[in-house]
């Protein structure tokens, strides 16, 4: 399993393409294998760009975080981008607000959704992939949203499972991991704590999660890549570093 970041972790240091390649070089000096690309940094990717950090830096881009609209309206030129930085899998960040509406009225469009881009990028060889928040353990009348994604989207769709957001949710990684063996690629890694009654997004090693079975997981059910990641840090670099430091003494 190859180890690396999720650079909406560092989506401050990302408003320019040289801010792109300094990334891309500090990532690698950090120790990271793979990076996530995330639609959400300040300055949004460009796909030359990264074809050629690629080249430079010996980081692999494991997945992405796309536009949704374009998932929707331009997925064959998403997937030959994606193809030419030799990505494999693009990735949902969050469900649509749409979809949410009204306690998930239109839930079964979204699912119809996924599974039409799945069918489409099989072609490509690519993977849609969504990733999970807190919300997908809400209950429907049809059950919970999580059941549902699961249950009624082709086997070809994959799940970022994201560490803290399941914890948040009430739940443990390991027993979701289990649930979704066999269709996660690339793992968040993220750590949970409780300070002062309120969850905290902690460095993978400063929370309550063991890592150390949560990795043994996920290797036992197939996941290719593990991105440490820190949704708000006040030194986001430093955060990073200790996650890896952390991974590799385990």
């Amino acid at each position: 399993m190859k180890y690396g970041i999720q650079l909406y972790s560092l989506r401050q240091y990302l408003k320019t393409d040289e801010d792109y390649r300094e990334v891309f070089k500090r990532c690698k000096k950090m120790g990271a294998e793979t990076v996530q690309l995330s639609v959400t940094a300040g300055h949004p990717y460009n796909a030359e760009l990264i074809k050629e950090l690629v080249k430079e830096s010996g980081l692999s881009v494991c997945s992405t975080h796309s536009p949704y609209s374009r998932i929707v309206n331009d997925l064959d030129n998403l997937a030959l981008e994606h193809l030419s930085f030799g990505c494999n899998e693009i990735g949902i960040g969050m469900m649509p607000g749409e979809y949410r509406k009204n306690h998930y009225e239109k839930l079964d469009d979204f699912i119809v959704e996924l599974n039409r881009a799945a069918e489409r990028l099989k072609q490509y060889n690519i993977s849609i992939a969504y990733h999970n928040h807190w919300f997908e353990w809400d209950d429907t009348e049809k059950g919970k949203v999580i059941e549902r994604l699961i249950k009624d989207t082709s086997k070809d769709v994959h799940f970022i499972p994201d560490t803290f957001w399941i914890k948040f949710a009430g739940e443990e990684p390991i027993e979701f991991l289990k649930q979704v063996s066999g269709r996660v690629q690339t793992l968040h890694l993220k750590d949970y704590k409780k300070t002062l009654g309120l969850p905290v997004f902690r460095a993978v090693g400063k929370g309550i999660l063991d890592f150390k079975e949560i990795i043994k997981t996920a290797e036992e059910i197939g996941v290719q890549n593990s991105v440490v990641e820190l949704d708000l840090s006040p030194n986001p670099y430093k955060s990073l570093q200790f996650s890896l430091d952390y991974i590799n003494k385990l």
